[in-house]
C-alpha cells in the first residue's frame, strides 16, 4: 500500500511534522525522520547504526543539508527548527511525499523537480540517499552538507573541543572518525567529489523530544561537503557508511533489496493491500543478534531492543501469517538458550548488561508461541527439539522459581509481591511499580492453562503417555479454579488478580480477554453468557477504535492521555493507555463466540478501518506502540511496535481469509 501525501500536507509544517517514517536493515540499524525531513526527536537519523545488533545504536548521520541552484536561483531543501525558527523552510518546496518500504521525496524548484529517496540495504549499516532530476530546462547544481554525530540515540551532544573530527579522503569520498576511538563512518558518492570544512551547526531543536521531557536541543557537525551538476534524468548517490565501499552500484542495492522482499511477498496470500503493508512492516522487526548468531524480534521504533514476552507475543503474527516460521522457531530457540529457572529473559543483555529475568508470563508465552507455530506446520521434528525446556518450564513454575513464581494449592500460578512488577503492565515511578498486580495475575492463569493443554498436547503427538496424563490433570485442575475464583458476578466479569487470600482485584482492565483468545480458552466455553458478559465489559468501558484501554475510565485512577515528562507517562503507561496489540485477542474472542458467518466476517473487518487511518498519520505504514485512553486516541510511545503489527496481522489474517473463501 503506497502512502502519498501531496503539498496540501508537506506545505503545512504543524501538520507534516507529526508524520513519520522509518527504514530498516535487519540488524535493529534504521533510518527515521518526518515526512518534510525535519528531525523532532533525538531519535531521528539517516544513519543510527546498531553496533551490537540489535542493540547499542549509535546515530552516525542526522540528516543532508541541501542546497539546488536552477537558473540561478537556490533553493534550499533542509527543515530545521532552531531557537525561536524554521530554518530552512524547504517543506514550502516539496510537492509530495510517498512512502512505499521507503521514502521518496519530490521537489518543484522553479523549472525543476527533483526527486530524493532513502534507501538502506539489508544485512548493512549503510543509508543510501538518492538525488534524481525528473524535469528541468536546463543542468542544476547540488550542493549536500552531511550533518554527521557519534553518540547513543538516547543521548544528545554539544559542541567538544575533543571531537576533532579527523578526516581521511578517499577515491570516493571522506572516512571521518569523530574522535580517538570512535567507529569510522565514510561517506562516499558515485560522482560526486567531496570537499572537506568543518563547522558546528548549533541548537537544533527536537519539539517532539521536548513534550516528552527528553532533551530538546542539540549541536552537530558538518564535515564538508558533495557537489555536482544534475541533467534532466541523472542522478547522485551519497552512501553513509560503517564500512569502505569504493565500489557501489545505486541501481544495484536496490535492485537487491526489492529482490527480497518480493520474494517475502511471493510467500504471502495476496488478501489485500492492508494485509501487504502490515506484512511489510513485520519485516522491520525480525532482525539477527550478534550474540547468538540467530534470529530475534525488535520489540519497537525508535528505541526498544529485543524483549522476551514481546517476542512471544509476535511470533505468529510477525512469522507464522507471513510464511516465515523457519524464523519464529529460530527465535523461539534465541530466547530458549538463555532460560534460566524456567524463565526466559524480559530483556535479552547488550553489551554492558545482563538479561533481565523479571517476568511471569513470558515463558507462558514462548510455549503458546510454539504451539502456534507446531499448528501451522505440523513440525514434530521442533517440538522433539524444544520439548525438554518447555518441561524445565512447566517443572520451575510447578515447583517454585524466582520472584515468587509457583503453582498454588489451587493449581494457579501466583508471584510477585508489590515491590516487584512480573507481568505486561510493568512501569515504575519513583522506585515503586505502578500496577504491581502481584498475586494471580487473570491472564497469567489463562496462560498457564493454555500451556498445559499444549503440552498435553506434545506429549501424545510423541507419544509420551505419562507425560500427557499429568499435564492433562494439571490443566483441569487450573481451569476448574480459575472458573470458580476468577468469575465476579457483581461486575459480570472476570477479576484482574486474586489478590491475598485469593481476593478479586476489581478494575477492570483488558487482561481478561486472554482467557477467552488462547488457543484454549480457560474460560469454560459452553457458558457462554459469561463469554457474552465479558465482551460486553470490553465494549462498554475498554473498546476504542485503535485497541482496548489498559484500565476502565470510569475508575478513579484512570489517566485519559499519555503525555507528559516520562513519570506522567509511567504513570499512565496502563492506566488508560490504549493498547494496540490487545485488539487482536479481542477480535479472537468474538470470532470464537460468534460464528464466522458473512455478517460476523464483514463486521468485524470494518473494525480494522481504524488502522488503516491511523497507518498514515504517527508512523507512515505501521503502528505505534500506544494511543490516549481519551478520544481522539492520538498516537504516543514508539512510533512502530512489533506486537501491535503482529496481533493486527495476525487477526487481520484470519478475517481477510474468510472473505475470500
Amino acid at each position: 500500500m503506497q502512502t502519498v501525501f501531496d503539498s496540501s500536507v508537506t506545505k503545512k509544517y504543524e501538520i507534516a511534522k507529526s508524520r513519520e517514517w522509518i527504514i530498516t536493515n535487519g540488524q535493529g540499524s534504521y533510518a527515521s525522520s518526518t515526512i518534510i525531513g525535519l528531525n523532532t526527536r533525538g531519535y531521528h537519523g539517516l544513519l543510527v547504526a546498531s553496533l551490537d545488533p540489535p542493540v547499542r545504536r549509535i546515530l552516525f548521520l542526522s540528516k543532508f543539508e541541501e542546497e539546488v541552484e536552477v537558473g540561478g536561483r537556490k533553493y534550499l531543501l533542509a527543515v530545521n527548527k532552531y531557537p525561536g525558527t524554521i530554518y530552512p523552510q524547504g517543506h514550502l518546496h516539496l510537492e509530495q511525499f510517498r512512502f512505499e518500504r521507503f521514502p521518496v521525496f519530490v521537489y518543484r524548484l522553479g523549472t525543476a523537480i527533483l526527486e530524493k529517496s532513502v534507501f538502506m540495504p539489508y544485512g548493512d549499516n549503510t543509508t543510501m540517499t538518492t538525488y534524481k532530476l525528473i524535469e528541468s530546462d536546463s543542468p542544476v547544481k547540488l550542493t549536500i552538507s552531511p550533518i554527521i554525530n557519534h553518540r547513543d540515540f538516547h543521548s544528545r551532544t554539544r559542541e567538544d573541543p575533543r571531537w576533532n573530527f579527523t578526516q581521511s579522503m578517499n577515491p570516493k569520498g571522506v572516512e571521518i572518525r569523530a574522535f580517538a576511538g570512535a567507529t569510522t563512518i565514510y561517506l562516499q558518492s558515485d560522482i560526486a567529489p567531496y570537499a572537506p570544512t568543518g563547522i558546528w551547526y548549533k541548537n537544533f531543536i527536537y519539539e517532539t523530544s521536548a513534550e516528552r521531557g527528553e532533551p530538546e536541543s542539540e549541536d552537530q557537525y558538518n564535515p564538508g561537503y558533495f557537489t555536482t551538476k544534475l541533467d534532466q534524468g541523472y542522478q547522485v548517490s551519497i552512501l553513509a557508511s560503517l564500512r569502505n565501499q569504493q565500489t557501489f552500484s545505486t541501481e544495484g542495492l536496490r535492485y537487491r533489496e526489492m529482490q527480497r522482499l518480493r520474494k517475502l511477498s511471493a510467500r504471502l496470500p495476496q488478501l489485500d493491500s492492508f494485509f501487504l503493508t502490515l506484512a511489510d512492516a513485520a519485516d522491520t522487526f525480525l532482525v539477527k543478534r550478534k550474540s547468538t548468531g540467530t534470529k530475534s524480534i525488535v520489540a519497537g521504533y525508535h528505541w526498544f531492543g529485543d524483549w522476551g514476552r514481546d517476542a512471544m507475543i509476535s511470533i505468529p503474527g510477525l512469522t507464522i501469517v507471513t510464511k516465515r516460521e523457519d524464523e519464529g522457531k529460530e527465535i523461539i530457540k534465541t530466547f530458549l538458550s538463555y532460560l534460566q529457572d524456567g524463565l526466559i529473559p524480559n530483556t535479552l543483555p547488550d553489551s554492558a548488561n545482563k538479561p533481565d529475568y523479571s517476568t511471569i508470563d513470558a515463558s507462558l508465552w514462548l510455549i503458546n508461541a510454539v504451539y502456534s507455530i507446531y499448528s501451522e506446520t505440523g513440525s514434530l521434528d521442533f517440538i522433539r527439539e524444544v520439548y525438554g525446556r518447555l518441561q524445565e518450564i512447566i517443572t520451575s513454575y510447578s515447583k517454585g522459581t524466582k520472584f515468587g513464581i509457583a503453582m498454588d494449592l489451587d493449581g494457579l500460578i501466583k508471584g510477585g509481591n508489590e515491590k516487584t512488577a512480573l507481568t505486561w503492565m510493568d512501569a515504575w515511578v519513583d522506585g515503586k511499580p505502578v500496577t504491581p498486580r502481584s498475586g494471580k495475575p487473570v491472564e497469567v492463569s489463562a496462560l498457564w492453562y493454555n500451556a498445559l493443554r499444549a503440552m498435553e498436547r506434545f506429549a501424545k503427538d510423541l507419544a509420551i503417555e505419562s507425560d500427557q496424563g499429568e499435564y492433562g490433570a494439571l490443566a483441569e485442575k487450573a481451569k476448574a479454579s480459575f472458573n470458580e475464583k476468577f468469575w465476579d458476578g457483581e461486575r459480570e466479569c472476570l477479576y484482574d488478580v486474586l489478590q491475598d487470600g485469593d481476593k478479586g482485584d476489581t478494575k477492570t482492565r483488558p487482561n481478561q480477554i486472554i482467557a477467552l483468545a488462547l488457543p484454549f480458552p480457560v474460560l469454560e466455553e459452553s457458558n457462554t453468557r459469561r463469554w457474552r458478559a465479558v465482551l460486553r465489559t470490553m465494549e462498554a468501558e475498554l473498546l476504542t477504535p485503535v485497541g482496548l484501554r489498559s484500565l476502565s475510565p470510569f475508575d478513579q485512577q484512570y489517566w485519559g492521555q499519555c503525555t507528559g515528562e516520562a513519570s506522567a507517562r509511567d504513570t499512565a503507561y496502563h492506566q488508560g493507555t490504549v493498547w494496540p496489540w490487545l485488539f487482536g485477542s479481542y477480535v479472537s474472542a468474538y470470532l470464537r463466540l460468534f460464528p464466522a458467518e458473512p455478517k460476523t466476517i464483514s463486521f468485524v473487518q470494518q473494525l480494522f478501518s481504524p488502522f488503516k487511518k491511523r497507518m498514515t498519520e504517527a508512523g507512515i505504514a505501521t503502528i505505534s506502540e500506544i494511543y490516549d485512553g481519551d478520544p481522539p486516541n492520538l498516537s504516543r510511545g514508539c512510533i512502530s511496535q512489533a506486537w501491535s503489527i503482529a496481533e493486527i496481522l495476525r487477526s487481520y489474517s484470519f478475517v481477510a481469509g474468510e472473505i475470500l473463501e
